[in-house]
């Protein structure tokens, strides 16, 4: 259990390291629309470029965020003493 001085910056943490998961996710998420046309002119194993990046690409990209985010969230749960234990 943390403890209650600990209780806010714990959660000043947590929602900074949420803003920097996301941001960039987004960034993406918004950004590549936008060049799919141009991309789509080249292909990659037979395939539209863009569609390709838009079909795959997010979905790796938002792995690799969410794998970020529970690493570094683990990191500050333990910095905080909020960590379980197992």
């Amino acid at each position: 259990m943390i403890e209650r001085k600990e209780r806010k910056p714990y959660w000043r943490h947590t929602k900074w390291q949420m803003l920097a998961s996301l941001i960039p996710f987004l960034i993406v998420l918004i950004v590549l629309p936008l060049y799919a046309e141009g991309l789509n002119h080249n292909k990659f194993l037979g395939f539209p470029l863009g569609y390709l990046l838009a079909a795959h690409g997010l979905f790796i990209i938002a792995l690799v965020t969410v794998g970020g985010f529970v690493n570094r969230q683990d990191a500050i749960d333990h910095w905080h003493g909020a960590h379980e234990d197992n």
